[in-house]
C-alpha cells in the first residue's frame, strides 16, 4: 500500500490536529461543478412585462381626438342631484342596508358603453332613487293612501303634472310622481319647464332612472322599470298607479309596468285622454280609485213600437265618453213593432256601439198588468257581480249628455266605493242623471228643490258658487235616466218575488197608488222598497243652470207604458192629462225640456261649484213628497226600519 493511502495514527495527547486528514469526497472544493444555492430567475418576469406592453400597444386605439375635443359638458356633468332631495328631511332618508340594496349589484366596465348607441346592458342601479324613500319600508296590510303618477316619456310627463299637483292640493291622498325613462332631464329641469312650484304643488318626485339610462338596452330598461317600482312598492306601497295611454308612452316602461302589475297586483289607471279632461280623479281618494277598472254599467232599454226617439238616444248614447271601456247596451222591444225601427235598427252606423249592441223581443203579443211588467222590467237585468256591475236604466224619451259616463263613473267610485261615515245610515239606492220639473206623484205637481239658489235671487255669483251644493238625496225613484246599483237590484229580485207571493197579485192592483200612471209600474213597487227600507237616490240639481244638464226627457213622442196602454187613452183614473202641450200654461211649464250639455268632461262643473260635489252626509234629504227631513228624523226612519225588518 502506498505511504500516502495509509492510515494516519496521530496521538491525541501529543496535541496532533487532524488537519492533514483526509475529508470525504462530498466536502472537498470541485471548481467545474456549480453551486447549489439558488438565484431568483428575473427571466421570467422579464417576459411577461414585454408581454403586457405589447398587448397595451396594440388595444391602444388610434382613432381619438384630442382630449380638449373629447370633452362634453352634459357627459362630463350628468343629471345634478335634486336639490329638493338634498335636503330632504330624515323620515325621507333612506337607511344604510335599504340604500346599499338599491346599489348592490356591482357596476359592469364603462368598455360596454360606445358613444351615445343603446348598448348598454349592465347591472342596475339606482343612483337617485334612495334619497326620496322613505326610512322604512311600509308595513304590509296597511293601507297607505298613496297613488303614484309614473312615466318615462317626458311628454307624457308632462300631461300628468296637472293631474297630480291638482290631486296634492286636495290633500286627500299621498301624491307621488316617478320619472322611469331615459331623458337626462334633472327634475328641477321638469319643475321649470312645467312651471311647477314646490310651494303650489306638493307632491313627492322620485328619481327613478338607473344609471346611464340614455345608452342602455330596451332589456335593460324594462328591467330597470320593475325594479324601480319594486322599491316604490315597498317603501311606499301604492294603492293605484296612474299612467297616460299606452301608444303615448315607450315600449320598454309600458312591458316593465305589466310585470310589475303582475307581481304585485297594484291597481292601475290608464288615462284613456288627456288629464285636463279628468280632473275630476283628483276629487276621489284612494280606495276609490283602486275600483277604476272594476267598474261596470250595462245600460238597457225599454223601447216602444216607434223608432224616432229610439233612435236619437243611440245615437246621443254613441257619442259619449266612456273611458276607454264601453258597456253592453240591451234594446227590449215589444211583441208589436214598427217595421221602420227594425230597419232602422238594422242600418245604424255607430262609431262605438255598434258591436255592444243586444236586441231582445217578446215573442207574442198579449196584455200585461202592472205586476208582469214589473217582472219584465226586473228580469231584463242581473248583475255578474252586485258590488262592482251596476245598470243604468233609460226611457226611449231620453237624451244624454256626452259626458254623463263621467259623471256616473265620479258619483259611483265617491258614494259606492268609498263611503263616507255619514253614509251607513243611508241607503243610497242609486243616481238619477236628470231632475224631474215635476214629482212623479200622482198630484203631478211642479217639483223645486230646496237647495236649489237662483242667481236671481239677488245673489252674485260668486256668491252662489260658494253656497250652492249641486245635489240632493229625494226618496223617489226615476225611470227615464237612472243608474241603479247592482247589489240594491239584486235586493229589488227578492223584494219584488217576495212581495207577488205573499200579498198576492190582486191585492197589489187594488193598493192606492203613489205613481204616475205616466211611469213604468215597477217604480210602484220599487217606491215601497225605498220606503220600506229608506232608500234614497242622488238627483242632480245643477241640471238647473247653465248647460251642465247631463239627461234631458222629450215630451214630443211620449208614450204611455204597455201595461196601461188598455186604460183611458188620455185621462187615467188619476186624472192625469197626457197631452201636456195642450193644457195650461203651469202644465207645460211642469214640463219644460231642459237642454243638454254638450261638454266632454266634467271640467264646467267643477268650475262652476267651489263646494264641488258634497259628502253624501252633506246633502238635502227629501221625501218623496218633496218635504226637506232632518237628520233626526231621518236617524228616527232608519231605526224603525230596521226594528220592522
Amino acid at each position: 500500500m502506498a505511504p500516502t493511502k495509509l492510515p494516519l495514527h496521530a496521538d491525541e495527547e501529543l496535541g496532533k490536529k487532524d488537519d492533514d486528514h483526509r475529508y470525504a469526497a462530498a466536502g472537498r472544493f470541485k471548481p467545474f461543478q456549480h453551486s447549489a444555492i439558488h438565484r431568483p430567475r428575473r427571466i421570467f418576469f422579464l417576459i411577461v412585462f414585454f408581454v403586457l406592453v405589447y398587448q397595451f400597444f396594440k388595444h391602444m386605439p388610434t382613432d381619438l381626438t384630442p382630449a380638449v375635443e373629447r370633452y362634453n359638458p352634459t357627459i362630463a356633468n350628468p343629471r345634478p342631484p335634486n336639490v329638493e332631495t338634498a335636503r330632504a328631511p330624515p323620515q325621507l332618508t333612506v337607511p344604510d342596508q335599504a340604500h346599499d340594496a338599491l346599489k348592490q349589484s356591482p357596476e359592469q366596465p364603462d368598455s360596454q358603453l360606445h358613444g351615445n348607441q343603446q348598448s348598454y346592458d349592465g347591472k342596475i342601479r339606482f343612483q337617485d332613487l334612495a334619497q326620496s324613500l322613505p326610512s322604512q319600508k311600509h308595513p304590509k296590510n296597511q293601507a297607505s293612501n298613496a297613488v303614484v303618477f309614473a312615466g318615462s316619456d317626458l311628454h307624457c310627463i308632462s300631461s300628468l303634472i296637472p293631474l297630480a299637483c291638482r290631486m296634492a292640493s286636495q290633500r286627500l291622498n299621498q301624491v307621488h310622481l316617478v320619472l322611469l325613462g331615459k331623458d337626462e332631464v334633472s327634475i328641477e329641469g321638469i319643475k321649470q319647464v312645467n312651471g311647477v312650484k314646490d310651494s303650489e304643488c306638493s307632491m313627492i318626485w322620485h328619481d327613478g332612472r338607473p344609471d346611464h339610462a340614455a345608452q342602455s338596452t330596451h332589456a335593460r330598461m324594462e328591467r330597470a322599470v320593475v325594479g324601480g317600482l319594486r322599491f316604490i312598492q315597498d317603501f311606499i306601497a301604492p294603492e293605484v298607479i296612474i299612467t297616460q295611454n299606452q301608444y303615448l308612452e315607450d315600449p320598454f316602461f309600458w312591458n316593465g309596468l305589466s310585470v310589475h302589475k303582475y307581481e304585485s297586483g297594484v291597481s292601475h289607471i290608464m288615462l284613456p285622454t288627456v288629464s285636463e279632461n279628468l280632473m275630476w280623479i283628483a276629487l276621489l281618494q284612494s280606495n276609490a280609485l283602486k275600483a277604476w277598472n272594476e267598474i261596470q254599467i250595462d245600460m238597457v232599454i225599454h223601447a216602444t213600437q216607434s223608432s224616432g226617439a229610439l233612435l236619437r238616444l243611440i245615437h246621443s248614447l254613441d257619442a259619449a265618453d266612456y273611458l276607454g271601456a264601453i258597456p253592453r247596451l240591451t234594446i227590449e222591444l215589444p211583441a208589436l213593432v214598427e217595421s221602420q225601427l227594425l230597419e232602422s235598427l238594422q242600418s245604424l252606423k255607430l262609431k262605438q256601439l255598434q258591436s255592444h249592441i243586444t236586441l231582445r223581443r217578446c215573442l207574442e203579443p198579449r196584455y200585461m198588468d202592472a205586476a208582469d211588467s214589473s217582472l219584465r222590467t226586473v228580469e231584463s237585468f242581473y248583475p255578474l257581480n252586485p258590488s262592482t256591475t251596476h245598470l243604468l236604466l233609460l226611457s226611449p224619451q231620453a237624451e244624454l249628455a256626452p259626458s254623463f259616463f263621467h259623471y256616473l263613473k265620479y258619483n259611483v267610485l265617491r258614494y259606492k266605493q268609498s263611503p263616507g261615515p255619514d253614509s251607513t245610515s243611508l241607503g243610497l239606492l242609486g243616481i238619477s242623471l236628470e231632475l224631474p220639473t215635476s214629482k212623479p206623484s200622482v198630484e203631478n205637481s211642479p217639483f223645486t228643490p230646496p237647495s236649489t239658489s237662483p242667481l236671481h235671487d239677488g245673489k252674485d255669483q260668486n256668491t252662489w258658487k260658494k253656497e250652492h251644493i249641486p245635489s240632493l238625496l229625494w226618496q223617489s225613484p226615476n225611470s227615464n235616466a237612472a243608474l241603479y246599483f247592482g247589489d240594491k237590484w239584486v235586493e229589488f229580485h227578492s223584494f219584488l218575488s217576495s212581495h207577488l207571493v205573499f200579498e198576492g197579485r190582486a191585492n197589489s192592483a187594488s193598493k192606492e197608488k203613489q205613481i204616475s200612471k205616466k211611469y213604468p209600474a215597477f217604480m210602484e213597487f220599487l217606491l215601497e222598497m225605498m220606503q220600506e227600507r229608506n232608500y234614497f237616490m242622488i238627483y242632480p240639481s245643477f241640471s238647473r243652470h247653465a248647460a251642465l244638464s247631463m239627461a234631458t226627457v222629450h215630451t214630443e213622442m211620449h208614450h204611455l207604458p204597455e201595461e196601461f196602454i188598455n186604460e183611458k187613452s188620455h185621462q187615467d183614473t188619476d186624472g192625469d192629462d197626457w197631452d201636456l202641450r195642450s193644457s195650461g200654461s203651469s202644465e207645460s211649464e211642469t214640463f219644460y225640456e231642459m237642454p243638454v250639455g254638450r261638454d266632454h268632461s266634467l271640467t264646467p262643473l267643477l268650475d262652476t261649484f267651489e263646494l264641488g260635489l258634497a259628502d253624501i252626509g252633506d246633502l238635502p234629504i227629501l221625501s218623496f213628497e218633496g218635504r226637506t227631513m232632518s237628520t233626526e228624523e231621518l236617524a228616527a226612519r232608519t231605526k224603525s226600519s230596521f226594528e220592522s225588518s
